[in-house]
């Protein structure tokens, strides 16, 4: 089975920008958090529920349509998020790594990392696109506008104040 692999990052604060408004690194890994454990916020396609909760972690259940994936997800306090789907049973095999990254202070990005099973192989050694589509690149380009628009959500919570104690979001 061919694998699609591919990173890119966000920048989230730029000192050199004062009009978007800045995350705090605590504000953004909590934010990365939120979005880990309810993606159905950032994604109304998708509903989820969680097991086995911990510091260290938890098993998600995405469901899409009629398809029901089960991730692992790792956290890496602070730093990253990784998730894999587990189990032999699995439709599709996906992991992601969501990382903060301050190559300088103030300077804050998300590298994000995928790697899944390939959207082009269709396991008839027949190349790599389907009537003329190259399925993998329309879906790096679904996965890049999916955390941009994530990142943007992301803003929105932390300008409201909706991580804060007390808040719905909590």
């Amino acid at each position: 089975m061919k694998l699609l692999e591919f990173e890119h990052i966000i920048q989230i604060n730029d000192p050199d920008q004062p009009q978007i408004p800045p995350l705090s690194r605590q504000q953004l890994w909590e934010c990365l958090l939120f979005r880990a454990r309810h993606p159905g916020h950032f994604n109304p396609a998708l509903s989820s529920r969680l097991e086995n909760v911990s510091a260290a972690g938890f098993v998600r259940y995405l469901q899409f349509g009629k398809m029901e994936l089960r991730d692992e997800v790792i956290l890496v306090p602070g730093l990253e998020i990784r998730t894999s789907t587990a189990g032999s049973d699995q439709p599709l095999f996906a992991e992601s790594i969501t990382r903060i990254e301050e190559p300088a202070p103030e300077r804050l990005f998300v590298r994000f990392l995928y790697r899944r099973d390939s959207g082009n192989d269709r396991g008839n050694g027949q190349g790599s696109e389907h009537d003329g589509i190259d399925v993998d690149e329309y879906l790096k380009s679904a996965y890049v506008q999916n955390d941009r628009d994530a990142v943007r959500i992301m803003r929105e919570i932390a300008r409201d104040g909706l991580l804060s104690s007390g808040s719905w979001l909590q």
